[in-house]
């Protein structure tokens, strides 16, 4: 922008340069300077005596050398002085600008107290102190909307453990009412209902505790040598799931959280069977990171219809629903922002796309510190799913 502005100035000089060459061959001869213009302006004796050289009274052209020297110094002079002008005068335009500039990365870093002194009168001072106006409105804006955020959490947090006494409580007279062989019919049923309905508020309770310790910084990893394979069949037959597929090596050992780690895993394949369509795989690898090292990759894929492309963005928000004309389903609508919390605090991601032979993939990957895995072999490369 400097440039352009002292590109500016020097054209507007020229052109003035130009102007003044042709008041002076146009107007001057008929009309001559105008009498309040002094001497020294319309002929300057040091110039006179440079360029002319009397010899004998007599007045003779200037010589060629004066008149080169003459010229290159004029326009030496001229464009210094210009660029100084255009220097210090861009000089004056930039500063503030230069200083908004800078507010403003600091602003997108994060800093929402940064503010800029205004300086002078002038529409740059105003701009400064609008600039100074909306960082203090969305610093404003930003902590009354933390503030809430900090409420509603602490909010879900005491009513999930004020809940969790009455609903253990509730599941005891529940198992019995289930247990009971004297109840028929309706009784019956109900029962049932009551059952299932209970069963479900403890699962949404629990995951409510379980976000809140993640919000709160307080959940933390109890990490062992954990055999993957036996970890994915240990997680799929607690629960039943015999109907899906695995594909992990044996022997595959990596340092992780066991539990955390069977809370990913049982998330994304309860996830697959539920929206997804048989058959669901699960597979296991490691391969290499984008810092060097190596990761573990574990992939669950279903081969049902796939997520919808505006779903793909906000699968592990809390409580999102691809479809809002959904009826409510089993799960709590946590468990997948659970996952990809457990993953990251692995210090992992969590990533969900469409296959494109069909179904969705979720893929979760673990560092590894840049070490091998701690026995068994590395498993061959197979198919990411993307």
């Amino acid at each position: 922008m400097r440039t352009r502005l002292i590109v500016a100035f020097v054209v507007v000089a020229l052109l003035a340069a130009l102007a003044a060459v042709w008041f002076s061959n146009l107007i001057v001869p008929f009309y001559g300077w105008p009498s309040w213009i002094p001497g020294w302006v319309t002929s300057p004796v040091p110039v006179i005596h440079l360029l002319y050289k009397h010899h004998r009274g007599t007045m003779p052209h200037p010589g060629p050398v004066g008149v080169i020297v003459f010229c290159l110094a004029a326009i030496g002079l001229l464009l210094a002085l210009i660029t100084g002008v255009a220097v210090a005068a861009s000089r004056r335009v930039l500063q503030p600008v230069r200083r908004l500039a800078q507010a403003a990365q600091r602003m997108s870093d994060g800093d929402l107290s940064v503010r800029i002194q205004p300086r002078g009168r002038d529409e740059l001072a105003w701009l400064v102190t609008s600039f100074n106006e909306m960082a203090a409105a969305l610093e404003d804006k930003v902590a009354e909307l933390q503030r809430m955020e900090a409420r509603a959490r602490r909010f879900a947090s005491d009513v999930s453990h004020e809940l969790r006494t009455p609903l253990t409580a509730m599941t005891a007279v529940t198992d019995v009412l289930g247990e009971n062989q004297g109840l028929t019919g309706d009784a019956a049923a109900a029962g049932r209902l009551v059952r299932q309905e209970v069963l479900h508020l403890n699962r949404l309770v629990e995951d409510l505790i379980e976000i809140s310790r993640f919000d709160a910084g307080t959940a933390q990893l109890v990490t062992d040598d954990t055999d993957v394979a036996a970890a994915v069949s240990g997680c799929l037959r607690a629960r039943g799931w015999t109907n899906v597929c695995t594909d992990v090596p044996a022997g595959l050992t990596v340092r992780l959280d066991r539990r955390r780690f069977d809370v990913v895993i049982a998330n994304l394949v309860g996830n697959a069977l539920q929206y997804g369509s048989l058959p669901v795989e699960v597979t296991a690898r490691i391969q290499p990171n984008v810092l060097g090292g190596t990761e573990l990759a574990v992939e669950v894929r279903d081969h049902g219809p796939g997520l919808p492309s505006a779903a793909i963005p906000h699968v592990f928000d809390r409580f999102y629903k691809a479809d809002n004309a959904r009826a409510r389903s089993e799960g709590s609508g946590l468990g997948l922002a659970i996952a990809w919390e457990n993953a990251r605090l692995h210090g992992g991601h969590l990533e969900a796309c469409n296959h494109p032979a069909g179904g969705a993939v979720f893929t979760v990957s673990l560092p590894l510190s840049g070490q091998p895995p701690i026995s068994g072999t590395m498993p061959q490369a197979v198919p990411a799913g993307r």
